[in-house]
């Protein structure tokens, strides 16, 4: 269907129209989608690649094709909301074990806290603390781990979240808990 119609139509009966957007839109929607979120979970993608749908219908009285085409508006949605859920599971799926520990007074206590959590990381054992060290002191994403270790990217993500459960714990129990 030719954008002009669509956007009136979008207008006119506003759930006909985002069905037939998203007959026509879905590939590249999801597409651009899960470029950005391949480490994360098929279920993210698909709850990503629905907000994109839900800002076009909540935003469909701005929409104008003198800014550009109704493509290029939704690959415009895509990565952002890509982006911004990206930048939400990162944050949810990194939690910071520094924040567990005061803020050092001095470089020496800087030093203590670095030796003390590398000493819990090394005590996760192999595979474990390699895995961590590429996560988090390298940056590998889940996907490149998960191919270096010959695991599944959900064995690798279940290894993260129950090391940090660990090191959680082994931190509470350390002398900076009082």
């Amino acid at each position: 269907m030719e954008e002009q119609k669509l956007l009136d139509l979008l207008q006119k009966q506003p759930e006909k129209a985002l069905e037939q957007i998203m007959k026509q839109y879905m590939g590249l929607c999801y597409t651009i989608v899960k470029n950005r979120l391949a480490d994360f979970s098929q279920q993210e993608i698909e709850e990503c690649v629905s907000d994109v749908f839900v800002d076009i219908f909540n935003g469909r009285k701005h929409i104008s094709l003198e800014k550009g085409s109704l493509k290029t508006y939704i690959c415009v949605i895509a990565r952002r909301k890509a982006g911004q859920r990206y930048k939400t599971l990162v944050e949810k799926q990194f939690l910071s074990l520094t924040e567990e520990l005061p803020i050092p007074k001095n470089e020496y206590e800087q030093m203590e806290n670095r030796s003390l959590l590398l000493q819990c990381i090394a005590e996760l054992g192999e595979p474990d603390s390699h895995i961590f060290m590429m996560k988090y002191y390298f940056g590998y994403s889940t996907k490149m781990i998960a191919q270096k270790f010959q695991l599944k990217e959900n064995t690798v993500d279940k290894k993260i979240q129950r090391g940090l459960k660990k090191l959680k714990k082994a931190l509470e129990g350390g002398v900076y808990y009082g």
